[in-house]
């Protein structure tokens, strides 16, 4: 089992105590990811690190959510947040499903865990709030327009999950953002081939870093077209990709997505990556996407019976792609390419 996060060898890898299945109080048993509760107030383990959090990065599809239900009072999105953690355990929407990264000090490391960092040093586990075990002091002040939510309290990362120390060169605000969706980078970067044309659906901080990659994986000769309703998304598109087509549409709507991508002069992709915040978007992605193509779902919003079903209803062989929210580069893809890109730095350190 070499290459594990925590080092974890031999049949260890599959060991409850490693696994993080050992925190699960219901059902008990249960991965962290799938339980409903989780014991986040046990010592850490000799398979787990602690740490000190400072920020949450609440996902978009959540924190959008939370601000509409609580009208978006800073004070009611605080307590929601404190009611879903100290009932779950984690930061984990019930509503949503999602959760999102967090940042914070390495506490300590047991004895069978290896030094991805050094005891002080700040660090972002590379695994979802949703399975982390989260114990909060205090929550906010929160800002409305941002996701990023001071807070103090305790995490605990399980012998499987992998955390990596926050670079020193870029701004912390940026690399807790990249944290949260380096995934859509890597996957685009690997999927896109150069002359073809990959469609972008949300132009929140996961697509604009799929356009990017995608830029880089097409080249020149080939196309991004990117998709949103918010023209200030739009703009922010074109500016950390001026080559891009961008399209302002709802897309919930399919058809009247494909008309305005077809008035745009964009035909059916190779590639869409659906990075969207609403739910109710997969039968465009399917849609939008040629019969040989991919769409790869990188949405906490997404249902894949929704979209497996709609593919059905379009008689369509598209490959429908489930991502990893962990890659072998660790984020370190995105965090290269905010060093090389100064309008994606831009996006990213503003919002």
């Amino acid at each position: 089992m070499d290459g594990l996060p925590g080092r974890v060898q031999g049949l260890a890898f599959a060991d409850p105590a490693a696994v993080g299945s050992w925190r699960s109080r219901w059902p008990v048993g249960a991965l962290p990811h799938l339980a409903q509760r989780l014991d986040a107030d046990s010592p850490a383990n000799e398979f787990e690190a602690e740490v000190d959090v400072e920020l949450l990065n609440i996902d978009a599809t959540s924190f959008r959510q939370l601000c509409a239900q609580e009208g978006g009072r800073p004070e009611g999105i605080a307590l929601a947040i404190e009611r879903i953690v100290g009932e779950r355990g984690k930061m984990h929407n019930p509503v949503t499903g999602s959760g999102g990264v967090l940042l914070g000090r390495l506490a300590g490391v047991g004895s069978r865990r290896g030094g991805e960092a050094s005891l002080g040093e700040r660090v972002v586990p590379l695994a979802s709030l949703i399975a982390t075990p989260l114990r909060l002091e205090s929550v906010g002040p929160v800002d409305p327009r941002s996701p990023q939510v001071p807070v103090r309290g305790r995490a605990v990362v399980t012998g499987r999950m992998s955390l990596a120390p926050v670079p020193d060169d870029l701004p912390l605000e940026a690399v807790l953002t990249a944290i949260d969706v380096y995934p859509a980078a890597s996957h685009t970067r690997a999927l896109a081939g150069p002359g073809e044309h990959v469609l972008v659906i949300g132009a929140g901080h996961g697509g604009l870093a799929a356009a990017v990659a995608a830029r880089e994986a097409v080249g020149t000769e080939g196309r991004v077209t990117v998709v949103d309703r918010d023209p200030r998304a739009l703009l922010s598109a074109r500016a950390v990709d001026p080559l891009a087509v961008t399209v302002e549409a709802d897309a919930t709507d399919p058809t009247g997505v494909a008309e305005r991508m077809g008035t745009a002069g964009s035909g059916p992709a190779h590639l869409t990556v659906s990075c969207t915040t609403v739910p109710g978007c997969e039968g465009t992605a399917i849609l939008l996407t040629r019969d040989d193509g991919t769409v790869l779902f990188f949405s906490t919003a997404t249902s894949f019976s929704a979209a497996a079903l709609g593919a059905d209803a379009l008689s369509a062989r598209t490959r429908l792609v489930i991502p990893n929210g962990y890659t072998a580069d660790r984020g370190g893809y995105l965090l290269d390419l905010l060093r090389r890109h100064p309008a994606l730095l831009r996006a990213y350190s503003t919002s």
